[in-house]
């Protein structure tokens, strides 16, 4: 994902602008958490989000983090990177990608590949509509694979 000074820009304006079009406040916390969302490459959960900003917004609480990842999702610039683990991750990155997913140490990278994006959803789903399909590849990461060969 393009994470360059005015492609930033360019997204924390659409936070703006759909704030306020659902007659939602644009508050500094909604936009330090939008931020560091786009900045992060770790799908970071909502602890991990607090921790970081809260260094430099002491006032902010988890629970205004959680409020604004929900917040964030329904306005359409925030999905939650389901990996099936009972900590929530989310991904600013909308653009069409799959996850690799490290079972050692949890962490969670963006995967591009034209030939998984040209998979169909299946026709029969008993009455379910599928919108999409994301892929997650799970095993060791890079790093992992090295220290327990």
């Amino acid at each position: 994902m393009n994470r360059d000074a005015a492609s930033l820009a360019g997204r924390m304006d659409v936070l703006v602008e759909r704030c306020r079009s659902r007659g939602m406040s644009v508050t500094p916390q909604r936009m330090a958490i939008y931020r560091a969302l786009l900045e992060a490459e770790d799908h970071p959960s909502p602890d991990t989000l607090y921790r970081r900003i809260h260094r430099k917004m002491p006032s902010l609480s988890l629970a205004t983090v959680y409020k604004t990842l929900d917040a964030l999702c329904a306005l359409g610039l925030v999905q939650e990177a389901s990996v099936g683990s009972e900590t929530k991750r989310y991904d600013a990155n909308l653009e069409r990608h799959h996850h690799l997913v490290c079972t050692e140490c949890g962490g969670i990278m963006d995967f591009y590949d034209r030939a998984l994006d040209a998979v169909a959803p299946p026709r029969r789903l008993s009455g379910f509509v599928a919108q999409g399909i994301s892929i997650q590849v799970v095993g060791r990461c890079a790093e992992c694979a090295r220290t327990r060969s």
